[in-house]
């Protein structure tokens, strides 16, 4: 068998199609001749002056990252949402910009109105209180959820039977920490379980093993005692990263190590800064003939006191270095980080909008509303994807079917359209103008002018026919609007009595 040799300048000769050591590779353009170099990414590259901060990074799996580190992660996430008042703020404000005073509204829509008025009322009784502690409404779980998306990443819970339950359903719900949900050590060697969640061969969740509770115990622990679940009575939702993945990643993450630096930093400037107030005056000489003093190094000056000192001794002043003057700007340039895992901006973060006009805050809080409306429609669902408020609704639907009558029957086609809370426009009077227009080019909906108000359209209607008829019943009249431009008595239909009574003789004679 002959081999063909290709023969360059100042490269020894190598067999076509294979290398040195017998492995095939593929040559660069080299038809001019000359050294073969090998292409490569410079960010791939490892320098004596990168490899420190590249040194952890892998090609791991999510769940190797979250099975060897999410403890830590979600501990340091806690303790920093309960310590630092900025995070804390962060996280509280995106839970009622999500959530809102009251939560979300429910509309149901299909061919069968009965219908929809008896599950749209029984999820109103329902979300009044839909955990097994009375006390806690549909809104305050909601927020509870939220807040654990920063610290833990995930929300979970267990759709119980509560048998003292009023109402027409049983079906409550019993928040969990994530924390509780952990492999048991029993389970330890077993390839299926991944930090407390059986998968089968579909990659789909199984088992569900949360460690038993005891209130006021401590941490709970993989030996403890866990009982098994079916994904049917478990909500564990979270956000994927990556595929495969079974845990959630908390959001506070990437801005853990900022956070700490700034409040490190802070305490810092702070020391310094009270270093040199409390060491206002050192006493020195550089005379050889200075008269020897006597005094301990250091003795107490009262403020506003001149002392006396030898001659040949001289009073220094500290200066005041400290806070720098680029202190402001600094704190503010990490701070950024805090807010940007769900594109909060640095006006909403520090609460001051002192720097920004109308239209900076209005493109600043753009991508923040955006954020906030995608994760509403993650935790409802709509039309296009299902969530957790409408896996509830359902629930909630096949468990009421034998108790209300109205919803024995379920219709073809049910759709459930959710109205969350909104956020207040950043100058109302520009928001209602370009609404007008919209509404006036037909280029916006009635219903989307409404639901970006944060109400839906029946209920909207509903309360303007309610108010018109108190201020008809009050003998106020109605604003124009409201009567389609017509006075009180011109928007009340007339009674005509002759056309009665003709109506009532020809159904008499008939």
């Amino acid at each position: 068998m002959s081999e063909t040799y290709i023969c360059m300048a100042g490269v020894s000769p190598t067999p076509i199609g294979q290398s040195g050591g017998g492995r095939y590779r593929s040559h660069p353009a080299w038809m001019g001749g000359g050294e073969i170099r090998e292409r490569k990414f410079e960010s791939a590259e490892t320098t004596r002056l990168n490899q420190a901060h590249w040194r952890d990074a892998n090609d791991a799996a999510v769940n190797s990252w979250l099975d060897s580190q999410l403890v830590t992660i979600r501990s340091r996430a806690t303790y920093e949402a309960r310590q630092n008042g900025i995070v804390q703020g962060v996280i509280h404000t995106f839970a009622e910009d999500v959530v809102g005073p009251d939560g979300p509204t429910l509309q149901v829509q299909s061919d069968d109105d009965q219908y929809n008025d008896a599950l749209e009322a029984l999820w109103r009784e329902w979300f009044a209180a839909p955990t097994t502690r009375p006390n806690i409404s549909g809104a305050a779980i909601l927020k509870l959820w939220v807040r654990n998306l920063w610290k833990c990443g995930e929300y979970l819970a267990l759709i119980v039977t509560d048998d003292t339950a009023d109402g027409a359903v049983a079906m409550r719900l019993l928040p969990v920490h994530p924390r509780r949900l952990a492999t048991p050590a029993e389970l330890g060697g077993d390839q299926r379980v991944v930090m407390g969640i059986r998968f089968d061969r579909q990659g789909r969740p199984a088992t569900y093993y949360i460690a038993d509770s005891t209130l006021g115990s401590a941490n709970l622990t993989a030996s403890l005692v866990s009982q098994p679940y079916p994904p049917d009575l478990v909500i564990h939702e979270f956000l994927i990263d990556e595929e495969e993945q079974a845990r959630g990643i908390p959001w506070l993450n990437p801005s853990l190590q900022p956070s700490a630096d700034l409040r490190d930093y802070d305490n810092q400037v702070q020391d310094a800064a009270r270093q040199m107030a409390d060491q206002s005056t050192l006493l020195y000489t550089t005379h050889p003939d200075a008269v020897l003093w006597s005094n301990p190094e250091s003795v107490e000056v009262q403020r506003r006191m001149v002392r006396m000192v030898p001659p040949g001794w001289q009073p220094f002043t500290y200066q005041a270095t400290q806070p720098p003057v680029q202190y402001p700007d600094y704190r503010a340039e990490r701070m950024r980080e805090l807010g940007r895992p769900v594109g909060m901006p640095l006006l909403m973060v520090r609460l001051d909008a002192s720097k920004h006009n109308y239209s900076s805050a209005r493109l600043d809080t753009q991508v923040y509303r955006r954020t906030v409306a995608g994760v509403q429609t993650w935790i409802s669902g709509s039309e296009r994807s299902y969530g957790t408020l409408n896996r509830l609704v359902d629930e909630l639907a096949r468990e009421s079917r034998f108790s209300v009558p109205e919803l024995r029957t379920r219709p073809a086609r049910v759709n459930y359209v959710w109205t969350w809370p909104v956020m207040p426009h950043v100058d109302p009077t520009k928001e209602s103008n370009a609404e007008a227009q919209g509404l006036e080019s037909i280029t916006e909906t009635l219903t989307g002018a409404v639901a970006a108000r944060g109400r839906d359209l029946e209920t909207h209607i509903q309360t303007i026919a309610r108010e018109r008829a108190m201020l008809i019943d009050a003998g106020i009249a109605p604003p124009p609007w409201m009567t389609g431009g017509r006075s009180a008595e011109a928007a009340t239909p007339a009674v005509d009595e002759e056309q009665i009574a003709e109506a009532v003789e020809e159904a008499v004679s008939e």
